[in-house]
């Protein structure tokens, strides 16, 4: 097994586009930069704790089931960004979470279940241009 260590990777046609090769001589061309998450977030809204992320500076509690996410680096502009989410919780009720307000430095938050609004885990990413 080979092992590549590098500091920079830059494309020949395009410099965040990347040719890679999936095996069986599938080749699949992939801007990497658009293709990353830009900010995501693991956080228990019961004790108040971020339990995992990249990009978040801080978390504010809004009330039960309801926060919203500080973003260390802000985003370009707003609307460009595209936002999915999942809840962890043993009940077979529906899970959800919304997201509300959205701005360039944070978005709002809101874990549900069975309708009501809950302090449970959730976990949710950003994806878009950072500036």
């Amino acid at each position: 097994m080979s092992t590549l260590r590098t500091n920079a990777l830059e494309g020949v046609d395009a410099k965040n586009s990347i040719t890679i090769v999936a095996g069986a001589g599938n080749i699949t061309t992939t801007n990497v930069q658009d293709g990353l998450a830009k900010q995501t977030i693991q956080y228990s809204g019961s004790d108040n704790t971020i339990q995992g992320s990249t990009n978040t500076s801080s978390v504010t509690d809004n009330g039960t089931g309801n926060f919203t996410v500080n973003y260390t680096n802000n985003f370009a502009s707003v609307g460009t960004q595209s936002s999915t989410a999942s809840v962890f919780a043993s009940s077979s009720q529906d899970r959800t979470i919304q997201y509300g307000a959205m701005t360039t430095s944070t978005i709002l938050m809101i874990i549900m279940i069975g309708g009501s609004v809950s302090d449970i885990l959730g976990t949710g990413a950003v994806h878009g241009d950072l500036t």
